[in-house]
């Protein structure tokens, strides 16, 4: 049965932190270099109780998309072999893998995620100049990105989407830039408006609507709206250029209404929300017990999900939570 909330949001797509560690330290995630939150060793997930987690989410509840995030979740080792060992449930349930990376270690990997059964990439790149990728992340992977971006749209990926989060007096004046860069190039290209995670120094003066980036487009390209392919993005064509562009409009324009995701931290603790606080109980306790059947699972997650909001509060409010930690669930 399909795992709908309260108000009767059917909830057929999951993201899955594989680690909450990154060895990037990005402006907007986490300013302050913290480092992981959590013993990986011993307290995140194992592959074997992520796997009876999967099967649970597609098999009982109906999930037909599965994202798998971090921190970065290609750091986590063996995460190929994590791959080959879901790939017979993809087969079996035909759901979607994607995976939100930052792409700096992606490109020796991605023919073997190709190959079991990853569908979508979504690959973050907050500038096309190399000194503010370094002011912005920390670290000098700018080329190692790029590349992988390149090398991600000749592998015939389901799709290729390349996420920029927006924040004013920073990479605000390349918008134009990157639809000219991209604009040959078989991707989507989404600009996300800067939201307030706990550490950031969210505030007003570093908040770009998507109003506003979509008239800094058109000031040199004409936009035409389109049905995109989910209820998160405002999506429009680049007349004239084969490139289709998305905003992420969280802060001005929530989309909660059709809001039709469920997060786990790499722990196994439930988000109903990317802004609300995880559950207190993990899957964990209960994926690691075989003693605990799958029914008993399922009905944790279905009362889980009882608490979801009808919409996330107010930026100002969310600035203020101190446990909404970015790079422990990855957007």
């Amino acid at each position: 049965m399909k795992l709908t909330d309260k108000f009767g949001r059917i909830h057929d797509y999951v993201r899955i932190s594989l680690i909450d560690k990154c060895y990037f330290n990005c402006i907007y995630c986490n300013p302050s270099n913290s480092p992981a939150r959590y013993d990986t060793n011993k307290s995140i997930l194992s592959y074997e109780e992520l796997y009876r987690l999967i099967r649970i989410l597609v098999r009982n509840l109906e999930v037909k998309k599965i994202r798998f995030t971090g921190g970065e979740p290609l750091i986590r080792k063996n995460v190929i072999n994590f791959f080959e060992m879901i790939y017979p449930l993809k087969k079996q349930y035909g759901f979607e893998i994607g995976i939100t990376t930052n792409g700096a270690r992606l490109s020796d990997k991605i023919e073997s995620l190709k190959n079991f059964g990853v569908d979508k990439l979504n690959i973050s790149l907050d500038t096309l100049n190399r000194n503010k990728f370094i002011a912005i992340t920390g670290k000098d992977y700018f080329v190692q990105t790029l590349s992988a971006i390149e090398k991600a749209t000749g592998l015939n990926f389901k799709s290729v989407k390349v996420n920029v989060v927006v924040i004013k007096n920073i990479n605000d004046e390349e918008l134009t830039d990157f639809v000219e860069y991209f604009k040959s190039h078989p991707v989507t290209l989404r600009f996300i408006e800067y939201m307030p995670f706990a550490g950031n120094q969210w505030d007003d003066s570093k908040f770009f609507s998507w109003n506003g980036m979509k008239t800094q487009i058109e000031k040199k390209y004409s936009l035409k709206e389109i049905d995109g392919d989910g209820k998160v993005s405002k999506d429009f064509l680049v007349e004239g250029e084969n490139l289709k562009l998305g905003f992420i409009s969280s802060i001005s324009d929530h989309f909660c209404d059709g809001c039709n995701r469920l997060r786990i931290t790499a722990t196994g603790k439930i988000k109903n929300c990317l802004f609300a606080n995880p559950s207190e109980l993990s899957l964990k306790s209960l994926l690691m017990d075989e003693s605990i059947t799958d029914e008993t699972i399922v009905e944790f997650i279905r009362n889980t999900l009882k608490s979801k909001w009808i919409k996330h509060p107010s930026a100002k409010e969310l600035a203020e939570l101190n446990q909404n930690n970015m790079m422990s669930i990855g957007g």
